[in-house]
């Protein structure tokens, strides 16, 4: 039914929880992190687990990468967990903590239940794009630009100040909608040929400006990252 990866340090770790999920169809895949790249697109989900308070580090950077690499849900199950490491990951992108306080059919229920609702808001997605599609036979855009005062309009919710900058990249991403546009183009578009670190600043412009149109910016939806390659607007 769905796909899940299982990122682990520890042989057959917590496996009353994976053999839950296996009685529920899920294929679990056992992935280590140099292993997430090539799979994550097939995955509908990332479990990390930990086996103590002292792998909170490893969890942290194994989270942001995941977190770089997808949107898909990550939850993480650890043996023993403190309220400041549950927040901590969720700060940096998780969806929630599980640790042997959990049972394991209340653990598998919240999984299954949560994967399904997206799966079911997918589909209704679709059909109603379809249906808008046969009824309208034209889309309207759902970015609009307005050059006059430097503003934009998501999805018709009304105008967004920009700064002249963030105006300038957003500029070009829609021009060239649905193609990666690298560092270095759109650095050249907003900066010229000013010096400077050309990723960092901007991805600093990138963040400002997700800040503004996208309902979570750590979940975007419009500026997807390419990696080692810049930035796309979704088309």
């Amino acid at each position: 039914m769905f796909n899940i990866a299982l990122v682990s340090s520890i042989k057959d770790s917590q496996s009353c929880y994976v053999a839950a999920l296996k009685e529920e169809k899920c294929s679990i895949h056992s992935l280590n992190s140099d292993e997430l790249d090539a799979s994550i697109e097939k995955m509908d989900a990332v479990i990390i687990t930990e086996s103590g308070l002292e792998e909170i580090g490893l969890t942290c950077e194994l989270i942001i990468k995941v977190r770089n690499l997808t949107n898909r849900f990550i939850w993480i199950l650890s043996h023993e967990s403190t309220k400041i490491n549950r927040i901590i990951h969720l700060q940096l992108g998780a969806d929630g903590t599980f640790d042997n306080r959990t049972e394991s059919d209340e653990f598998c229920l919240y999984i299954m239940n949560t994967l399904e609702r997206r799966s079911n808001k997918k589909k209704q997605e679709v059909i109603s794009s379809n249906n808008n599609h046969l009824t309208s036979g034209v889309e309207s855009p759902v970015i609009s630009l307005i050059p006059n005062n430097f503003s934009v309009n998501i999805e018709g919710r009304g105008e967004v100040a920009l700064t002249r900058l963030e105006f300038k990249v957003l500029q070009l991403l829609i021009h060239h909608q649905g193609e990666a546009i690298s560092y270095e183009e759109l650095y050249k578009n907003v900066w010229g040929e000013e010096k400077g670190d050309k990723k960092y600043r901007v991805a600093n412009l990138i963040f400002h400006l997700r800040k503004k149109l996208e309902d979570d910016s750590l979940k975007p939806k419009y500026i997807r990252t390419i990696r080692s390659r810049g930035y796309m607007l979704s088309s």
